[in-house]
């Protein structure tokens, strides 16, 4: 009973060994051409999702005692999915284009030096899913000289926010 088991087994491999392969049309003489559908992913190699995008923004920035324009601009770059593009807004801490940067309140009476946020990257928005290669968006930190003129010499401070997300275009 053993060496009928091992037989019939034995075939079975045997059997299994002529497994095609799936793979392509074999060309030869008689079919000289064949297809393949070649498709892209939209997932990396990682898994990772392939949409993405980049947004660039300075250090924190030094402006110089009496400088009525200084450079804030970032950079973007984007490659999305059909109908989706990315918009940027910077605001001040005040959550708008306007701003008072402050002196340290620990070194006695809290000082205020007023500023405006200008140029086309202050709202941004892209009008479509890719950016490439990467787009500077001008933004400025403008301070007047009647308000320099004014200003009390100390360090000032305040925190620009950039802030990016995806919307949905041409829909």
């Amino acid at each position: 009973m053993k060496k009928a088991i091992s037989l019939v087994l034995t075939v079975v491999m045997l059997f299994a060994v002529c497994v095609p392969a799936f793979a392509a049309t074999v060309l030869n003489k008689s079919t000289p051409s064949g297809q393949v559908t070649v498709e892209t992913d939209t997932h990396k190699k990682d898994g990772s999702d392939a949409a993405d995008y980049c947004l660039t923004i300075p250090a924190d920035t030094k402006i110089p005692w009496g400088e009525e324009k200084t450079d804030v601009s970032y950079t973007i770059e984007s490659h999305l999915m059909r109908n989706k593009a990315v918009s940027v807004k910077v605001t001040t801490s005040d959550d708008t284009d306007k701003g008072t940067m402050k002196t340290d309140a620990a070194k006695g009476d809290i000082q205020y030096l007023p500023y405006t946020l200008d140029g086309a990257g202050v709202n941004y928005s892209a009008n479509h899913p890719v950016v490439f290669e990467a787009e500077k968006q001008e933004v400025n930190v403008l301070i007047s000289r009647a308000d320099w003129n004014k200003a009390i010499v100390e360090s000032y401070s305040d925190i620009l926010t950039y802030t990016a997300e995806l919307v949905t275009i041409g829909a």
